[in-house]
């Protein structure tokens, strides 16, 4: 299917006036197999996407069984990364299906239209995508159609579609196009079953037209001939650049067995993600030219969603609620990969200088606190030396002495004399000590008593960028840090965010210098002792939300225990130590009055945890 997003043509005379419930208010776009229409059911409810299946006279019977198929397969997919089915009906006399709308342009147009991206911005992507793929794996869904005309981009991530399309859909097809051959991976192409690494390989031929602007394949050549070297794998990656080789190259290993998984794919760039305070949101990783185009789209669904009607004196031409401004020229390839190169390289240059800033603070750090050690030892081998005994007089040769009188005996006078002397011992000790206490010291040539010139006044240590961060949270504030499951937080320093965006993974409910914060399912205590002695406390409370994964205990009675404040990768095959099950938010309710909590309309196993002092309740289930 294809088409301009921001354009939405009139109904012609071939085109039904309704489906289903669904009034059809225009077309968006259209292909070899049927056509796209932008529908709502009522007066002011969500807009949504039909999909039809059109043929010349009436539906044949094996393209309207393959259609069924592809809609058994779309009403399976139950996550966050797809556009959702809302209603379908592959009996109809028109086969249709009802998707989710997502405002936003493909891949495809934003490469043809905005020109490549820094190796970043390919990296966000490629975290998204493979957390989608990840998640209908999980489902045991092959998705079989990755490529760049199926990958929606919303600024809060990419959204995969027309899953399952290729599944009914014979690879030897004369409709099949250079745009699917140019993603398929080499055992689609040689006619083989199509496995999760297929997708795989589609994803990294999609992430290499991203970087350099063509499928990694030589360009010009027919179908046939690009079929064939397709099947054998015959790559050309030239103008890859060298720092996304580790990421793009092994997924388009010719062995299927040899392709990372989409969860290895996710945990890389999550690992990478967590040294870096920084928003996951599309704003921070996507270029300008590309933002603007986005944003063009979202704001184009915004206005259609209010302002498009069942107006049976709608115009007859295109119907548009705002100007849009036509596609800027594609840019040449060489200028578009000096470009990214260039934002890449002073992105490196950037987070290389906060690095050397934190070392040189470092640095200074440790060697001021050097110098105090060192004038601390002055400090005592100066006193140990004024407490030391004067060095004796050099010894002369004495004279002869004269013979004593013989002794005489003591009388009164004598004792007089020694308790004089010890009086004058002890008066001298204490003027000694006296001179220690107030730093003074003796000049031995003039006997006078000199003062220091200077006293030492220990140095306050500077605050650091850690420290600056915890001083900088406020009340109120959202925070992009949740627990890691090994009794940490998944931050060194706090990092503050839209309490919106899907990062806000807690909000601060209070910060202090100290004090006792409140206990209880989804809260935690954050403290910091900064270098200069201050303390920061921030009490916190975690942000819920559907599709959010934690880890938990479950005995043999299935009964579970679980610290709310972790979150955890939902693809990943490992638990911290003493849990055993990942368990994924369903939910986040208001408790009911009558305090009876139903997390499901199904028979499905849940758990669910009161949080917010119990007024609110978090359902889950196993992920």
């Amino acid at each position: 299917m294809t088409g301009d997003g921001t354009r939405l043509r009139p109904l012609s005379g071939d085109d039904p006036a309704v489906l289903g419930p669904y009034r059809l208010l225009g077309r968006l776009g259209s292909g070899g197999m049927g056509r796209i229409y932008l529908a709502r059911a009522r007066p002011g409810g969500p807009l949504v996407a039909v999909k039809t299946l059109l043929s010349e006279g009436a539906v044949g019977g094996h393209d309207r069984r393959r259609f069924a198929r592809e809609v058994t397969l779309a009403q399976r997919v139950d996550n966050a990364y797809t556009a959702r089915v809302v209603d379908a009906d592959p009996a109809a006399a028109v086969p249709w299906m009802a998707i989710e709308y997502i405002a936003a342009p493909s891949l495809a147009e934003l490469v043809r239209t905005a020109g490549q991206l820094p190796a970043s911005a390919i990296r966000w992507i490629a975290a998204g995508t493979a957390q989608a793929l990840d998640a209908l794996h999980r489902q045991g869904i092959v998705h079989r159609d990755v490529k760049p005309q199926n990958i929606l981009l919303p600024l809060d991530g990419p959204r995969l579609i027309d899953f399952g399309i290729s599944h009914a859909q014979d690879i030897t097809r004369t409709s099949l196009t250079l745009g699917t051959i140019a993603f398929t991976s080499p055992e689609q192409a040689r006619g083989e079953p199509s496995t999760a690494a297929s997708d795989v390989y589609s994803l990294g031929a999609t992430l290499f037209h991203l970087a350099v602007g063509r499928p990694p394949y030589p360009e010009g050549e027919d179908t046939l001939r690009l079929l064939a070297r397709v099947s054998r794998g015959e790559l050309d990656l030239t103008g890859l650049p060298k720092e996304l080789v580790p990421l793009i190259r092994p997924c388009l290993a010719v062995d299927p067995s040899e392709r990372p998984r989409p969860a290895h794919v996710l945990d890389r760039f999550l690992a990478e993600l967590r040294r870096l305070p920084t928003s996951q949101s599309g704003t921070r990783w996507l270029p300008p030219r590309w933002t603007d185009l986005i944003g063009t789209y979202a704001r184009q669904g915004e206005e259609w969603s209010h302002a498009l009607g069942f107006d049976p004196q709608a115009p007859t031409g295109d119907v548009r609620t705002s100007a849009v401004p036509p596609p800027g020229p594609t840019r040449v390839d060489g200028e578009a990969r000096a470009r990214a190169r260039e934002e890449e390289r002073a992105r490196a240059r950037e987070e290389a200088r906060a690095r050397a800033q934190e070392e040189q603070r470092a640095r200074a750090r440790e060697e001021a606190r050097a110098r105090a050690q060192e004038e601390q030892r002055a400090r005592a081998r100066a006193r140990a030396s004024a407490d030391a005994p004067p060095p004796a007089p050099p010894v002369s040769p004495a004279p002869t002495p004269a013979p004593h009188p013989p002794p005489k005996k003591s009388g009164p006078g004598s004792w007089l004399v020694l308790i004089a002397a010890a009086l004058l011992m002890v008066f001298l000790a204490q003027s000694c000590e006296d001179r220690d206490t107030d730093t003074s010291t003796t000049d031995g040539r003039s006997g006078s008593l000199t003062r220091p010139t200077s006293t030492y006044t220990p140095r306050r240590p500077t605050p650091t960028v850690q420290d600056m961060a915890f001083r900088a949270v406020r009340t109120g504030d959202c925070l992009d840090v949740y627990a890691d499951g090994s009794g940490r937080w998944s931050r060194r320093a706090p990092v503050r965010v839209t309490c919106g965006s899907a990062s806000a993974y807690v909000r601060v409910t209070r910060a202090a210098g100290s004090g006792v914060c409140d206990t209880g399912s989804g809260r935690g205590r954050w403290s910091h002792y900064a270098a200069d002695g201050r303390r920061t406390v921030l009490c916190v409370s975690r942000q819920f939300r559907s599709g959010q994964c934690f880890t938990a205990k479950l005995d043999k009675d299935e009964r579970a225990t679980a610290d709310l404040m972790v979150v955890w990768n939902c693809a990943s095959g490992r638990v911290p130590q003493g849990q055993t099950h990942i368990l994924r938010i369903t939910g986040y309710y208001r408790m009911p009055s009558s305090r009876r909590v139903k997390c499901t309309s199904d028979n499905s196993r849940y758990w669910y945890w009161e949080v917010n002092d119990g007024r609110s309740v978090v359902c889950a289930k196993i992920a």
